[in-house]
């Protein structure tokens, strides 16, 4: 499934969503294009959906990936992620637990809605 990403801006936050194939490439793409997208549009919060297909890739790579894009994550005020896949939901706390550990002000959602509350707000 080919790669594709869509930038939606709000007033309080930049709204990125993918859809593509679940793998770690796809994934640092998704981060880092996502990152770059919300700081040149002077947004400090960004709200993930993920629509990738596929199987999860295993704890080590969701490790890999989440260390390798935290610095710039630590540098926005906060981060809604989103991802209603029926992939194991551990898998998708895992990412959110490595992180929060780095510093990162994210939090995981399965709902769009509920998302777009948190990001509202303060």
């Amino acid at each position: 499934m080919p790669y594709h990403l869509a930038l939606e801006e709000h007033p309080r936050y930049l709204r990125a969503t993918v859809t593509g194939s679940n793998n770690p490439r796809n994934a640092l793409r998704f981060l880092k294009e996502s990152y770059e997208a919300c700081i040149e549009r002077g947004q400090n919060a960004l709200l993930l959906e993920m629509n990738f297909s596929g199987p999860a890739f295993d704890f080590g790579g969701i490790f890999s990936v989440v260390s390798e894009r935290s610095a710039d994550g630590k540098k926005l005020r906060k981060i809604a992620y989103v991802d209603t896949s029926p992939r194991d939901p551990k898998t998708m706390k895992f990412a959110e637990t490595v992180a929060i550990n780095r510093g990162v002000n994210v939090r995981l959602f399965q709902d769009l809605a509920a998302a777009q509350r948190w990001m509202e707000g303060s």
